[in-house]
């Protein structure tokens, strides 16, 4: 059960697990300052009982009886400027897993208690230091898995998203402002309906709200990630197309028709976006059961890829399995043609084959590869240039994105009440409200207990 009024002291290591040349433990709370007072000592052995807030101290910790735990360096942070808003203390040790945890064992047993996952973060949200897109913008930053995504993240931490919705919302308190003021004073003759100046100001933030709205597809995939499945008939290459994009050897590689039993996956970036690579069995008819397993499972890869790579043997040409395969993707606006093994001479060049996107290359000598990537992002992204360069504002939370689409509905609701004639102010007051309530969950300023820990609980313990 969380502390949702920051009662307890709590502590977590906020070191990854495992050997390293430092371990942190972290403190937040009203005893995290006695706790550092009755642990630490002097490189002479002598107590410590003033340490200046953000001050660095060099000494040792020592467990109940006495005995030292290791040489640290130990911080002491007062609220209520800092992370939490609460008192802080670090305690920075050597790291290895045995001397962190015996530390945070002692401090656990001085009184504070361990940290549930994100609740250092949820403390800083409740105390008023960050809101609530920031808040989630931690832990996309920590899970960043490219430089463009960790932009994205960085860019929501700094606030950027939170001033968007904040001057929506401002927006709207206007409209519901002028709709009031004809309520209140009717003596004036404010018209709603008449001037339009709650329509215009309404279709204002619904135009805002569409504008955000239209980033988040390719915000998911700069978060998430590519999705590339890799099909094909038996003995193409599309394992060696798999190893020659991770420049590294994945996938086994024979003349073996049939190597590859399972789908391999594997993620890497390119031009700057994360991108997962699904290399799967090759599609044919078999008596292998095992085999049927593997391409059924390559079939299912297809229907949930963002990109389908379609590599054939080009020195050969279409042969009757390829076009087995072809007709299974007819249909499909996702697929870009790979005719590989160009080193060996192609039989068929992009333009003479289909209406796919077409890229020729060879996975031996890596021709090609590189055209390829780019391609598979340019077909992905709605706006590659600008969003590679992570200088905009994105939607990349599926909370942000159904908090949007409540406000943008009730806001047409208003709309559509205006233009129909229907001019009870109450009735507008109301819709506009559910949006303001939508757009204010997004920050955190509506919120829930149960939402809370919904969205700290994707956080690791110790942040």
């Amino acid at each position: 059960m969380r502390d949702y009024l920051c009662e307890d002291t709590i502590a977590a290591i906020g070191t990854p697990i495992g050997r390293g040349a430092i371990g942190i433990v972290r403190i937040s709370g009203k005893d995290s300052l006695r706790i550092l007072q009755e642990m630490f000592r002097t490189k002479s052995g002598e107590r410590k009982e003033h340490f200046d807030s953000r001050k660095m101290y060099y000494g040792v910790v020592v467990d109940s009886s006495g005995e030292p735990i290791d040489e640290v360096l130990t911080v002491y942070m007062r609220a209520p400027k800092t992370f939490t808003g609460e008192d802080i203390v670090e305690i920075h040790s050597h790291g290895g897993i045995v001397v962190v945890r015996k530390i945070l064992r002692e401090v656990l047993r001085r009184g504070a208690r361990l940290a549930e996952p994100g609740e250092f973060t949820m403390r800083a949200f409740i105390h008023g230091k960050i809101d609530l897109v920031q808040a989630e913008a931690i832990n996309e930053l920590i899970n960043a898995t490219s430089e463009v995504s960790a932009k994205v993240a960085l860019k929501h931490l700094e606030g950027e998203l939170s001033k968007k919705i904040k001057l929506l919302r401002d927006k709207l308190l206007e409209a519901k402002a002028y709709i009031e003021a004809a309520v209140d004073f009717p003596e004036e003759e404010v018209e709603i309906i008449e001037s339009g100046e709650v329509k215009r100001r309404i279709q204002e933030v619904l135009n805002g709200i569409e504008k955000l709205l239209s980033t988040y597809r390719d915000g998911r995939i700069i978060k998430e990630g590519i999705k590339v499945a890799i099909v094909g008939r038996p003995n193409v290459g599309k394992s060696s197309l798999l190893n020659a994009i991770l420049q590294e050897e994945r996938a086994i590689v024979t003349e073996v028709p049939g190597t590859t039993r399972d789908i391999i996956e594997e993620t890497v970036t390119l031009e700057g976006v994360p991108i997962r690579l699904i290399d799967t069995a090759g599609i044919r008819e078999s008596s292998d059961v095992v085999e049927r397993i593997g391409i059924e499972r390559s079939l299912r890869s297809i229907e949930r890829a963002d990109v389908i790579l379609f590599v054939i043997d080009g020195s050969c040409g279409f042969t009757e399995e390829d076009l087995k395969v072809s007709e299974m993707l007819r249909g499909k606006e996702n697929v870009i043609l790979v005719l590989n093994k160009k080193d060996l001479g192609l039989k068929v060049k992009c333009g003479e084959v289909s209406d796919w996107r077409c890229v020729e290359i060879s996975a031996k000598s890596g021709e090609g590869i590189k055209e390829l990537a780019t391609e598979i992002v340019n077909m992905v992204l709605l706006d590659p240039e600008t969003v590679l360069k992570g200088d905009d504002v994105l939607i990349t939370s599926e909370r942000h994105r159904e908090l949007l689409e409540k406000a943008r509905d009730s806001l047409i609701k208003v709309v559509n009440s205006i233009e129909a004639g229907f001019e009870s102010p109450e009735f507008l007051s109301m819709d506009i409200d559910a949006a303001l309530n939508a757009l204010g969950e997004i920050v955190g300023q509506v919120t829930t207990e149960d939402m809370l820990d919904i969205i700290f609980s994707r956080f690791c313990i110790g942040k």
